[in-house]
């Protein structure tokens, strides 16, 4: 299979994103177990936990692009595939005024609250001093977010040409700026939105210096031909809106267990559910660095009608999460409670063999959704698959609710199975098969699809 891949560039291009992805992940990990030390004996566990609860913030707001990111990604893709390029520089810099706009305006509501809020009762700050530098923390966060808003359009455009390890590589280069800067300002003894600021900001820098050589590489970085079309911005949000919905919705899957866990049987037995969630997935880690190269690739295989292609990639992403993270997965199962006793050291804590199993196959089922559903993405037929999501959300939260009164821990899995697995799983199979068979079986190379977002260029 790799002998096979490194004979095309498409090949070439997935192998350097699968390794730098592994990389930039352990790196990544590597540099957040550093970072707890040296933030919390700098700024104490309270400051520390300031700064986690406003990330956390900082991340539902991400919400904010309304999915322009993903929609830009896919109809770059294709552009690209088509050498299209004045209509992707058209596409890429309206997106780009579109965000930057949205950022100005977030900017100029979100700042103003860090002073103009109550922040102490809000985040029960106890500290006098930590209660002082909270102003200075929010406007750190929501500073460095706003400022990011627009860069973040670095993956997208790394992504859709098939150059997403060089995102991987900016990401790791911004990680460990990060932990060096954290730790200077530590020793520095920098106040705590200094500290937050030092932490935050490596990772703006990095997509702003990544954006900023693809665009030379593009010759894109001059204004000459640029023309905004709102006409674009308009269909794109109305894409990206699908994006959006799905993307709430998985936050709310993975959140949701956990509340309702809590207040039908109280916080403690939250705890073993949440390390065997966080045990297993760990098994996707491996998966989601095989599988994000193939979501650009899908588009621009469909740009150039290479419809042959994608019926054996699906195949054989297929036969790669089954031996790559499912079979091993299971092997994990069986080795789990040792291994989180181990880790723990609390038998309290270590979720029952049932928990386990019922948590197998519920991760079983998702990785084996990702080959359809991140072909269903990256042609861009998401809307039926958003309405089967929702309807499986709503399903899940309700099973949830129910069973967790008779069988704890166990009848939230169960909920999320029922509920959702007949919905999500068989539709999006069904969804493929249904592509697949509109498109036909044309040969590997025939002429392009158009799209309403992809002029031919003059």
């Amino acid at each position: 299979m790799f002998a096979a891949l490194r004979k095309s560039t498409r090949g070439k291009s997935f192998l350097a994103f699968f390794a730098t992805s592994i990389a930039s992940r352990a790196v990544g990990i590597a540099c957040q177990l550093l970072q707890v030390p040296i933030a919390i004996g700098a700024m104490g566990s309270e400051a520390f936990g300031l700064w986690m609860t406003l990330s956390s913030i900082s991340y539902m707001i991400t919400f904010a692009d309304f999915g322009m990111g993903v929609g830009v990604q896919n109809r770059l893709a294709e552009a690209f595939a088509v050498k299209q390029l004045d209509a992707a520089r058209q596409l890429f810099g309206s997106a780009f005024l579109f965000l930057l706009c949205v950022a100005t305006v977030l900017a100029a509501v979100l700042l103003p609250l860090a002073w103009l809020l109550n922040l102490p009762v809000i985040f029960g700050l106890t500290d006098h001093s930590i209660k002082a530098e909270a102003p200075q923390a929010v406007a750190a966060i929501l500073a460095t977010f706003c400022v990011g808003f627009p860069f973040g359009l670095a993956q997208r455009l790394a992504y859709s040409q098939q150059l997403g390890w060089k995102h991987n590589v900016s990401q790791a280069c911004g990680n460990v700026v990060a932990v060096a800067a954290l730790y200077l300002a530590s020793r520095l003894h920098f106040g705590i939105g200094a500290m937050i600021l030092c932490a935050a900001a490596p990772a703006v820098l990095a997509n702003v210096c990544l954006i900023v050589h693809l665009l030379k590489r593009l010759d894109w970085l001059h204004l000459r031909g640029f023309r905004p079309d709102f006409a674009t911005v308009r269909e794109l949000l109305g894409l990206g809106m699908y994006f959006t919905v799905q993307q709430i919705l998985n936050l709310s899957l993975f959140a949701l267990p956990q509340i309702v866990i809590s207040t039908s049987l109280g916080a403690a037995a939250v705890t073993p559910f949440n390390l065997a969630q966080r045990f297993f997935n760990l098994f996707g880690v491996l998966q989601n660095a095989f599988m994000l190269p193939l979501w650009p690739a899908y588009s621009q295989a469909k740009a150039t009608g290479e419809f042959q292609w994608i019926r054996a990639t699906l195949q054989r992403s297929l036969l790669a999460t089954t031996f790559l993270t499912i079979l091993p997965m299971a092997l994990g199962a069986f080795l789990a409670k040792p291994i989180i006793l181990l880790w723990v050291k609390s038998a309290a804590a270590v979720p029952s063999t049932t928990l386990i199993w019922l948590m197998f196959l519920w991760n079983a089922s998702v990785f084996l959704q990702q080959p359809f559903g991140f072909l269903l993405a990256g042609v861009s037929r998401v809307q039926r698959m958003t309405y089967y999501s929702v309807l499986a959300a709503v399903c899940s939260a309700g099973l949830m609710v129910l069973l967790v009164r008779w069988y704890a821990q166990d009848g939230v899995l169960l909920g999320m199975l029922i509920g959702s697995v007949p919905i999500t799983f068989v539709c999006n199979v069904m969804e493929t098969v249904l592509y697949l068979r509109t498109v036909g079986h044309p040969s590997p190379v025939t002429k392009p699809e158009k799209t309403a977002l992809v002029s031919p260029e003059p």
